[in-house]
């Protein structure tokens, strides 16, 4: 008995040092993919901003460019998730304080949500395969065969021209600027700046994606290049109901030179207007004409002479980016790590939002804060989580089809809960009259909210071209105890009136 004791302790043993042995090892080559990954990076960064400075006309070397992109951005993502993000387990709901209990959701049921949120979100591809394949290992393996790959690609990026270099305030904050959409920008700007012979007169290129993905965005930047500006003599922007005022418009100012017009299509296309645009086109006396047509349909690409492009929302490794750029500011992350893994799961939470990484990314900026971080997650969880729940789409999709949100409280700072139906987002240009004065900044931090059941809040200035300027639509709810009291109180009034007019029957004995 003493032996067979004495063999299974030593058996116990030999495991617990084999497992102590084998975990210190796995430890030390994580140690060094991560050392390795930073160094990768270190490379690529350099390789992404000289190429930056470029005008890359080789469809080719676009394609390897934005290869190099993607795993840029998926090897900090993999980086910050090493440094940030807490076990699956953990759950912050337990660190919270009394005050904001009541937004708390079980850990359970959070990863739950999490499955079912990844379910129903479109998400594009990430660079190395699906999702399941993010073993660091694989990752730093992959970045090291990409950066090996891109030696002859540093070699012809001396013969593409350089591009005058942009003045320091425009990339100072990165609100100022336009964030990615780099290969996409250089495929605009090459195909208006084209001039083989075998093009037909009439070029037109349409750009396709969602609400609010930067098409717009993108299409402005190209034009304010140099290149473009003096490539073209006319430059016009229409909306689709503006097809008929422009060929009217153009009937006294059409002259020689070359033609550029960006036409969006908000919703359906009118072919019959776009005909008669088209036509009268053709007809007009200029040296070329240009089109780019944008739309959030594929309707759009049958009127293209040339392949369309496609802008789809950010990757979550190029939106965790982008985001942690505007939550952090001049702080840096690997400081405030507890602040990081906050700004990693609000990331998670945005549904690829530019709107929503701008807002609460101020927020957080101002206010670098645990707690008011948390209250921020927990309160985008609920409202996502209630959503999901209730109706499968996540509340930016709901934005998108134009149905109203349903917002329990609106303020995350005060005591008070205000129920708000929120609806109805809606652009104004920078000219287009009187902009509402309250903000979504206002009513998220607790400002008055007006006496008046419905009113509108100005949700986001943009700082770059177009200058858009985003407002929704608020719209109280009552109390249910208080609709119910109106509803018994208008039967009671009605049951009155009724027995006013209605004669009670004769009782004969």
């Amino acid at each position: 008995m003493e032996i067979l004791i004495s063999a299974v302790a030593g058996d116990l043993i030999s495991r617990f040092i084999s497992s102590v042995t084998q975990n210190y090892r796995n430890h030390i080559h994580k140690e060094d993919d991560r050392r390795r990954l930073e160094r990768i990076l270190l490379r690529m960064h350099s390789v992404v901003e000289e190429a930056g400075g470029h005008h890359i006309t080789n469809q080719g070397m676009l394609l390897q460019l934005k290869g190099l992109i993607e795993g840029f951005y998926l090897g900090y993502y993999m980086l910050d998730k090493i440094k940030f993000q807490p076990p699956e387990e953990e759950s912050i709901e337990d660190e919270v304080s009394h005050e904001i209990q009541s937004f708390a959701l079980s850990a359970c049921n959070s990863r739950k949500r999490f499955r079912f949120a990844d379910a129903i979100r479109t998400r594009t591809t990430v660079a190395f395969g699906n999702r399941s394949r993010t073993n660091l290992k694989d990752v730093v393996d992959g970045l090291e065969t990409k950066i090996a790959d891109m030696r002859e690609f540093v070699i012809l990026l001396g013969s593409h021209a350089r591009l005058p270099r942009q003045p320091y305030s425009t990339y100072l904050y990165i609100e100022n600027c336009m964030f990615g959409r780099r290969i996409e920008k250089d495929q605009v700007i090459s195909f208006l700046l084209c001039n083989d012979p075998h093009d037909p007169y009439v070029s037109i290129l349409p750009i396709i994606g969602p609400q609010r993905m930067g098409k717009k965005t993108l299409v402005q930047h190209a034009c304010l290049d140099e290149r473009v500006r003096n490539h073209f003599s006319h430059i016009f922007f229409f909306k689709e109901d503006d097809l008929k005022v422009g060929e009217l418009s153009l009937n006294s100012k059409a002259s020689q030179g070359k033609y550029l017009f960006v036409i969006e299509f908000l919703w359906d296309v009118d072919e019959a207007a776009w005909k008669k645009f088209q036509s009268y086109l053709q007809n007009m006396a200029g040296t070329g004409i240009k089109i780019v047509v944008i739309g959030r349909t594929e309707d759009i690409a049958k009127f293209g002479t040339t392949q369309p492009i496609r802008v789809k929302r950010l990757s979550e490794e190029e939106y965790w980016y982008y985001f942690k750029a505007l939550a952090f500011g001049s702080m840096d992350p690997d400081e405030h790590p507890k602040l990081a893994s906050l700004g990693m799961q609000l990331a998670t939470e945005m549904n690829g939002s530019f709107i929503s990484a701008t807002i609460y990314g101020e927020l957080l900026r101002a206010n670098p804060n645990t707690q008011f971080w948390k209250r921020i997650l927990l309160f985008l969880r609920e409202l996502a989580q209630k959503h999901l729940t209730s109706s499968g789409l996540h509340p930016d999709d709901l934005f998108d089809r134009n149905i109203p949100v349903h917002l329990s409280r609106t303020s995350l700072v005060d005591g008070q809960v205000h129920s708000c139906l929120v609806y109805d987002v809606r652009v104004a240009g920078p000219a287009e009259g009187q902009l509402p004065k309250l903000t979504s900044r206002d009513m998220l931090l607790g400002g008055d909210i007006p006496v008046e059941d419905k009113f509108d809040v100005l949700v986001w200035r943009s700082r770059i071209p177009p200058y858009c300027n985003y407002i929704i639509t608020y719209e109280k709810r009552k109390p249910r105890r208080m609709v119910e009291k109106e509803i018994n109180k208008r039967n009671t009034t009605m049951a009155a009136w009724l027995l006013e007019r209605i004669p009670l029957p004769c009782l004969t004995s």
